[in-house]
Order: structure tokens, then C-alpha cells, then sequence
């Protein structure tokens, strides 16, 4: 028997955890995809710490069928859920190949191991347009168990409103990510 409520790591996984790292994007905490690997990989830990599951294990970019998925959390030596992380730093730009390509992997590895649940692919992005990917569109896809959640920079999802002090974020991001390059 499973130790692993599955609805509500699903909800967590789709909702709160896309709430935490706007969060930290909007804190200057996240700056590009690693950033928020590392931050996605926090709070995964954090919220199976905080539910007592020992038998939780979230490995970064482990090895699976050929493929590393950013993000696996295993039960036991069981693999149920796995994560991949986009991130379009620029304003207006979307790489549709590069998402293609991620959901790809992560469908075939969710598909190559019985014991997978879910897969999640999480992308930041930062447009007018708002971004979505339906379920229907995984569906017609072949992607059964993947979804697909994204967080605007500039505009709220669901409302497509101006996010307050947007103009002053990006400023302060663009400033800090060219100051950050310096000194790489």
C-alpha cells in the first residue's frame, strides 16, 4: 500500500508549488532554469519532510530509461513522479520546439516505468499572450499522464491582468542577470 496521498501531491505540484517559485521569481531568487530546478527541488523536499514520508526519496536529474528528467521523486526505489522545468527569460519569446521536446521526454519516461503517476512540466515565461497548454491538446498528443503548467512574469494567469510592479521587476531582473554575467 501506497504511503503517498497522490491527489493532494498532485495539487500541490499544480498549484502551490507553481505559487512558490512566482514567488521567488518575483524575489530576485530564481534567475534562470537551474535557479528553478533548485527551488522546485526545495520545496518537493520540504513537502514530503513536512508530511513524515520517509520513504521519499527526490533525486535531481537521475537516470531513466536513457533520459534525465529534471526532478524524480521515487517511493522507495519506485519511480512516481517526474518534473521538468522550462524557463524563457526573454520578453516575448517562447521556443514551441524546446517544449515539444521536453514534453516528449517526459511522456516517454512516464510511459517506460509502470510505477509513474504523473509528469509535470512547469515553464516560466514572459509575454502579452498568455501561454497555455490544454489537456485536451496533451491528450490528442498521446501525452496521458503529463501536465502542463506555466507562470507569466508580466501577467496573471486566469486574469490576464498586469501583475502590479511588473515594469519594476523586470528592470530590476534584467539589471541584475547582465550584472550576474559579469562575473561568470
Amino acid at each position: 500500500m501506497s504511503i503517498v496521498d497522490f491527489k493532494r501531491f498532485n495539487g500541490f505540484a499544480k498549484r502551490r508549488l507553481d505559487d512558490r517559485i512566482l514567488t521567488d521569481l518575483l524575489h530576485g531568487d530564481i534567475f534562470n532554469e537551474s535557479d528553478m530546478h533548485s527551488a522546485a527541488y526545495y520545496y518537493i523536499r520540504d513537502y514530503f519532510r513536512k508530511k513524515g514520508r520517509g520513504n521519499i526519496y527526490v533525486r535531481c536529474e537521475p537516470q531513466l530509461g536513457g533520459m534525465k528528467p529534471d526532478i524524480v521523486v521515487y517511493e522507495g526505489v519506485n519511480p512516481v513522479y517526474a518534473f521538468e522545468f522550462k524557463m524563457f527569460k526573454k520578453p516575448d519569446c517562447i521556443n514551441e520546439n524546446a517544449i515539444e521536446a521536453d514534453l516528449m521526454k517526459l511522456a516517454s519516461v512516464v510511459e517506460q516505468f509502470p510505477s509513474f503517476r504523473w509528469g509535470f512540466f512547469q515553464m516560466i515565461y514572459d509575454c502579452d499572450l498568455p501561454y497555455s497548454y490544454s489537456d485536451a491538446r496533451l491528450r490528442r498528443a498521446g501525452f496521458e499522464r503529463v501536465s502542463v503548467t506555466t507562470i507569466n512574469a508580466r501577467r496573471k494567469e486566469g486574469t490576464n491582468r498586469r501583475r502590479v510592479g511588473y515594469d519594476r521587476w523586470r528592470e530590476g531582473f534584467d539589471r541584475l542577470g547582465v550584472g550576474h554575467q559579469k562575473h561568470a
